[in-house]
């Protein structure tokens, strides 16, 4: 029996929600192949070249639905997001503003401007369409019968739950104490693993995990990130006085040197991969062996905080061998992060969690970022305003990490004699 289109596009569709792209690929292919006018075929065909990074056959193929029907909102939405991956920023909102013009209901539209619009600095608006994050299929809202919170001054309980990652609820957190200021009483929903490092924030009642509190203890909640849009957030308005996080003192021996460093001058914490589920984890996290030009800095202590599955290449020779205390093996929960941060002259680490963390408490960090890095970094800037004490490495070509630590190496090694004891002579 012969393949219809219908049956193409039900397959591909049932390959892409699955995440199996090339399937994918090749049913919406076969698809245009018995009906090339078929909008549907190449839209869907479309947006799988875009998420496997084939931007100008992805780019055509929306450019030919959009020849066909100039309407299509969802076209348009795709066109932007090409663009603001090429850092055509301008371009790209256009585009997105040209979809909500067409679909004003269209939360993946309102919520790629809001990314855009933060990434620009240009906080208020963007904080508002990133709220319609809410109504996309990526995030899960969290249901209770109360209403949201709308920042005005509340007599009762305010319940703030954290959402996505362990970094954002780092970065975030700085806004529980201007939230409690607005309240009689505030809890923070949070993953437990997150506690040993939030005890103690000012204004916060209670910290609960999944599982430990009623929708009798409080009369109305917020997400974490709309904290910043309720509380009126502007670029230059930034809540950061560091260290904003406090937590309880905690006894973590860092043990002898390396082998090969026997009077470091420098002691340095590296970090080189966040969690593989991030959805652009393959850009922002690179492999051991892109640190390779830091390892040829003299009198350097190096200490790896990694953990995960990428830790165990530190099991592997390389020039890192000798040169790296491993204490990712170690670390039981964040608290023991702090502790080691604290010890450490500066933490060199790509864009996971424990630079949010090393931001919150002040120690000296350097970011190193992916040319296609998170709305919060910015553009075009070393410093950030989320955090006084870090500085930015931004890479010059997309996945280009040998010369992004090969420029870090050089700065580091013009640190390390400033740091050191005098020499005689």
């Amino acid at each position: 029996m012969s393949e219809t289109l219908a049956d193409h596009l039900k397959l591909g569709g049932e390959a892409y929600e699955r995440g199996d792209l090339g399937v994918a690929r090749a049913q919406f292919e076969k698809a245009l192949a018995l009906d090339p006018g078929s909008n549907v075929a190449r839209y869907n065909l479309g947006v799988v070249y875009r998420d496997l990074e084939m931007d100008q056959e992805a780019w055509v193929h929306f450019i030919d639905v959009l020849a066909r029907d100039g309407r299509a909102a969802g076209a348009f939405n795709n066109l932007a997001i090409l663009e603001e991956r090429q850092g055509m920023y301008q371009a790209a909102e256009a585009h997105y503003r040209r979809a909500l013009a067409i679909k004003n209901d269209f939360p993946d539209a309102h919520f790629n401007l809001g990314m855009l619009l933060l990434r620009l600095g240009r906080f208020p608006e963007g904080f508002r369409e990133s709220e319609w994050r809410w109504k996309t299929s990526k995030f899960t809202p969290f249901k209770v019968p109360h209403p949201l919170w709308d920042g005005r001054p509340l007599r009762g309980t305010l319940l703030v739950h954290s959402e996505q990652g362990a970094g954002d609820a780092i970065q975030f957190a700085r806004y529980l104490p201007l939230a409690a200021e607005r309240c009689e009483r505030l809890i923070f929903f949070c993953p437990v693993n997150l506690f040993s490092i939030f005890e103690g924030l000012p204004g916060v009642a209670e910290l609960r995990g999944p599982g430990e509190v009623q929708v009798s203890e409080f009369q109305t909640y917020l997400p974490l990130l709309s904290l910043p849009l309720v509380l009126g957030t502007t670029l230059d308005a930034i809540p950061c006085s560091i260290p904003y996080l406090t937590p309880q003192p905690r006894t973590f021996d860092l043990g002898p040197p390396p082998a090969a460093v026997a009077n470091p001058r420098l002691k340095v914490g590296i970090a080189w991969g966040g969690s593989p589920t991030h959805q652009n984890d393959r850009h922002r996290s690179c492999r051991l062996r892109d640190l390779a030009p830091l390892f040829d800095v003299a009198d350097v202590a190096f200490y790896s905080l990694q953990v995960g599955p990428q830790a165990a290449e530190l099991d592997e020779p390389g020039p890192w061998t000798g040169r790296v205390v491993d204490l990712g093996v170690r670390l039981t929960d964040y608290a023991d992060t702090a502790a080691v941060l604290r010890q450490l002259d500066l933490l060199i680490a790509v864009d996971t969690s424990v630079v949010h963390l090393a931001g919150a408490l002040g120690v000296p960090t350097w970011v190193m970022i992916s040319s296609r890095s998170d709305w919060r970094w910015l553009i075009d800037r070393e410093d950030t305003p989320w955090y006084p004490g870090v500085r930015l490495f931004r890479q010059s070509r997309l996945d280009d990490w040998n010369e992004l630590f090969s420029r870090a190496a050089g700065e580091l090694a013009r640190r390390a004699p400033e740091r050191g004891k005098p020499t005689a002579g």
